[in-house]
């Protein structure tokens, strides 16, 4: 081989080399410091370390476009004090977003508010796109949902072997039966039992069974991270996977769980007794032991310049979740809210958040609903891979329904909380609650309040996007049933502890 030739195909390698790494440290470091800023203003954030930790080409990316994800490592000092946990203004959802971090790989954001000199660890993650002979940053590469936890409940339950060779005998029958609504069936049934046996058997052992909610959901992301947090003060908190908030309060009605996670709208339905649980009558023992994070409206259709305003789905087909639900009484509201009623100005489909927002993108709904915390995970994977976005609320509509309904209050899904977001998005909203019933000791409430809202702690850390915004300062926001007496102590005794 000729010298010619040997440094032709050294430049080559080279040229190669260059491409595999590209964007390099400088222009990520310069990347993430300019969305930093914009998200949150010159000087809250400063890098003060940035550790490039690789790259890979980007197996999603649209036919035709060449992608990279970046990992990197970057530690962040505060300018200034700051709470990022706040309701209604960019906090720890648009870390996330704008870091491409999960809630685990994000460490130091504090419960109560952070001080200057304060030092947040993540790591991260970005998708870059080449147009021509540079790269673009398009959008962090985003997290996905944590595994479910274990239920840890000690030992196996002293069921008999007769009960176990009959329900093996009905789960392979059904199995390979043609129907589907058997099989959902035996799904349901199966669910509930195990929360319930699960949940007796926690409260046995001085636990505290958490009915949280669906496999992977944010509620019971939020139940594991206080299940570790609780820990630390020798608190046992048992996370339950469940159907969500409705069955939550009827394992608390039941009292095969002690505490459960549920909407202040949904609460107030089942403290009075209306809506979907008419047939059961008021709830008078519900009780509450804090409020804990915001969960807001979310309107999502495809990114169609005809679709501005909520009003503007007249005659569309919307995906509201399942018939009966109290979040889909809640966004029926919304929509009446602008002069929508159902079946005469558009058609419901009952297709769950989640699934409808492929249906979305596919083009067999024109808009998806749901409430949830912030950021919303499926939604958040659904914006980085699909042209979608968010419907802002009237500002008439939002009046209207937080000066009828105390459950609901005004609030913004903050710019940046989710991919491709630069603006705030006006919305309504309603504060998830911690459940308990008056049966409750007043101690035990004491206990468990101490440990939701004790100072310093990093649920988000511990696995949760929306635990950050838990702090004493938001526990008695839109609370819709009474507070436990103990749990008025504990918020009480914490308020007058908290730093002025």
């Amino acid at each position: 081989m000729t010298m010619f030739k040997r440094l032709v195909l050294i430049a080559f390698c080279l040229l190669l080399a260059a491409c595999g790494r590209a964007p390099d440290a400088d222009a990520l470091r310069t990347d993430v410091d300019t969305a930093l800023a914009t998200t949150y203003g010159q000087g809250l954030f400063r890098i003060t370390d940035l550790k490039r930790r690789g790259s890979a080409s980007d197996s999603t990316a649209p036919a035709g476009e060449s992608r990279r994800v970046v990992y990197y490592d970057v530690e962040l000092t505060l300018g200034r004090d700051m709470t990022l946990g706040a309701w209604d203004q960019p906090g720890a959802a648009s870390l996330v977003t704008l870091l491409g971090a999960g809630p685990r790989s994000i460490i130091g954001v504090k419960s109560g508010g952070n001080q200057a000199g304060d030092r947040i660890v993540a790591h991260a993650s970005a998708i870059y796109r080449k147009e021509g002979d540079t790269w673009k940053l398009i959008t962090p590469a985003g997290f996905k949902a944590a595994e479910a936890p274990s239920l840890d409940t000690g030992a196996p339950p002293p069921v008999t072997r007769q009960l176990l060779d009959t329900l093996d005998q009905i789960t392979h029958s059904v199995a390979y039966s043609a129907s589907s609504t058997a099989q959902n069936v035996v799904q349901q049934e199966l669910e509930r039992s195990v929360a319930r046996i699960n949940g007796r058997l926690a409260r046995l052992q001085q636990g505290y069974p958490l009915a949280g909610g669906p496999d992977r959901g944010e509620y019971v992301a939020f139940a594991r991270a206080l299940s570790a947090v609780a820990r630390a003060r020798q608190i046992r908190v048992t996370p339950l996977i469940t159907g969500g908030g409705a069955e939550n309060i009827a394992l608390l009605r039941s009292g095969d769980a002690v505490v459960g996670l549920a909407q202040a709208d949904t609460a107030r339905l089942a403290y009075e007794g209306r809506g979907p649980f008419a047939d059961q009558g008021p709830f008078s023992g519900l009780r509450a032991l804090g409020s804990l994070y915001p969960e807001l409206v979310h309107i999502v259709v495809r990114d169609d310049p005809a679709l501005r305003s909520v009003r503007d789905l007249k005659g569309k087909k919307i995906a509201l979740g399942p018939e009966g639900s109290a979040v889909r009484a809640t966004l029926q509201a919304v929509l009446s809210a602008h002069g929508l009623e159902p079946g005469r100005d558009y058609t419901v489909i009952d297709t769950p958040f989640a699934a409808s927002l492929p249906a979305l993108n596919a083009g067999t709904v024109d808009a998806a609903a749901q409430v949830i915390g912030v950021p919303a995970t499926p939604l958040r994977d659904a914006l980085t891979e699909a042209r979608l976005k968010l419907l802002p609320l009237d500002p008439a509509a939002i009046k209207s329904l937080t000066g009828n309904d105390s459950a609901l209050m005004p609030l913004e899904i903050a710019a940046d909380t989710y991919p491709n977001q630069a603006a705030p998005v006006a919305t309504v909203g309603t504060a998830a609650l911690m459940l308990t019933t008056a049966n409750l000791t007043r101690d035990e409430a004491l206990m468990v309040v101490r440990a939701v809202y004790q100072t310093g702690q990093d649920l988000l850390a511990a696995g949760s996007a929306q635990g950050a915004q838990v702090s004493i300062a938001n526990a008695r926001r839109g609370l819709t049933v009474p507070l436990h007496d103990g749990a008025e102590e504990g918020l009480a005794a914490l308020e007058l502890a908290k730093p002025r």
